[in-house]
């Protein structure tokens, strides 16, 4: 077995068990992963044309219809943009070219199939330089698409995600500028005949590498939630939110559960029956603020409507303080002057005059 033979068994097997792990796993985002696993899918096929290329002679085996020249980047192209959160409708228009690739290679297939003589008058037309270069022309624009959807996803993430970590697809775009520095070199391979050994090796050596760094940055990210929502579930989520808040707003007002200087988003979380992760989104997006200062929130305004009551005239500052939740006189101060502007005893003179 050569070199070259060696490193297309090598990206096969990589291609068909990225395939597998990416389309059957059920992680999250398994819709979005399974886009990437199609890409994988289609991949795995071509080299398994290559493989029949090898071991069976006719020359109708050249035009088999399951190239996938203009559908592997669809594929890729579908990944970015649901991960971006990019809504594109209808689909089917993505796949017309791919279509009209099949329908094409069908029909000369069938043709050289019963007569072999037809392949020699097809390598005497311009056919494949014309079909070569519409591939290339084509997965270059597409790998331009995906590289400018990445880099709205770089610029998204910040905003959705707190932590990007592992969350980046800078793996794709570098995948995206391997696959146009590939097919500027193969279509002047083809074109000037540059053929040798030596350059066959180092065009699979640097598709290898390219493969192999995709599919490991893939892996990595398999159950990494990095999908941005689209405006519809954006909408839909800010609404949801906003009813969460609103039900946390009602429920601190009728139980004043506020006043409890123990209190914390994962013992709230348990009085009112909702998850952690559920209500401090619902303050984080809705009021820009994490659970404590929300918290403090109510406990200021508490503090400000105890002092309009006789009852407590003759409390200090601090015994009011304690009477509202907050847990030492620092706390009180340092949290009071933020959301009023002013100190507490300049508040309280204030209200005196």
């Amino acid at each position: 077995m050569s070199i070259r033979e060696t490193l297309f068994l090598i990206i096969g097997v990589q291609t068909l068990v990225s395939f597998l792990l990416l389309f059957f796993y059920r992680s999250k985002k398994i819709h979005v992963n399974r886009y990437l696993g199609l890409f994988f899918a289609s991949l795995f096929i071509e080299l398994l044309l290559m493989l029949v290329h090898k071991y069976y002679e006719h020359p109708s085996i050249n035009y088999i219809p399951f190239k996938f020249n203009f559908l592997a980047l669809n594929f890729l192209f579908f990944y970015a943009t649901e991960t971006t959160g990019i809504d594109i409708k209808p689909k089917f228009y993505y796949y017309i070219p791919a279509f009209i690739e099949f329908l094409v290679l069908s029909v000369i297939f069938i043709l050289v199939l019963n007569d072999s003589n037809i392949h020699q008058s097809i390598q005497q037309s311009s056919f494949q330089l014309i079909y070569r270069s519409l591939t290339s022309v084509y997965m270059i624009l597409f790998s331009i698409l995906i590289i400018r959807v990445n880099l709205k996803h770089q610029k998204l993430l910040p905003i959705h995600f707190s932590n990007t970590k592992y969350k980046s697809l800078w793996w794709l775009t570098i995948l995206c500028v391997a696959c146009i520095c590939l097919h500027i070199f193969r279509h002047l391979y083809h074109t000037f005949g540059l053929r040798s050994e030596y350059i066959s090796v180092a065009y699979c050596s640097i598709a290898l590498l390219s493969l192999y760094y995709a599919t490991i940055s893939s892996l990595v990210q398999i159950n990494i939630d990095n999908v941005i929502p689209s405006q519809k579930e954006a909408r839909e989520g800010k609404e949801h939110l906003e009813s969460i808040l609103k039900d946390v707003s009602l429920y601190l007002k009728e139980n004043k559960s506020y006043l409890n200087p123990e209190i914390n988003l994962k013992n709230f979380a348990k009085e009112i029956n909702l998850t952690e992760r559920l209500i401090s989104r619902a303050i984080n997006r809705i009021e820009n603020k994490n659970f404590n200062n929300y918290i403090n929130h109510y406990r200021v305004e508490e503090f400000k409507r105890l002092l309009l009551k006789d009852e407590y005239k003759k409390y200090s500052i601090s015994a009011i303080a304690d009477e509202v939740g907050f847990s030492s006189r620092a706390s009180f101060y340092k949290n009071f002057k933020e959301i009023a502007g002013v100190s507490p005893s300049d508040f309280v003179k204030r209200r005196g005059n």
